[in-house]
């Protein structure tokens, strides 16, 4: 598909905890739902992640709406 960044999201709902990393030095045919119980989020501790790709990685940031 060529992505080149992912975003991983904490397996735990309470913690929310994220981050982006390239996946530039991952092979091409891995499949992101064999790598997300490999992740052990630094905030919580919790083993386990939701990793999708991050289709904007060399893109401007977009902004969003927040919730108030």
């Amino acid at each position: 598909m060529g992505v080149q960044g992912v975003l991983v999201y904490c397996a735990d709902y309470r913690c929310s905890h994220s981050v982006t990393l390239s996946a530039d030095g991952w092979p091409d045919d891995l499949r992101l739902s064999d790598i997300e119980p490999r992740f052990v989020c630094r905030a919580c501790g919790k083993r386990g992640a939701d990793v999708r790709p991050d289709f904007n990685w060399d893109g401007l940031p977009v902004a969003v709406m927040g919730y108030r």
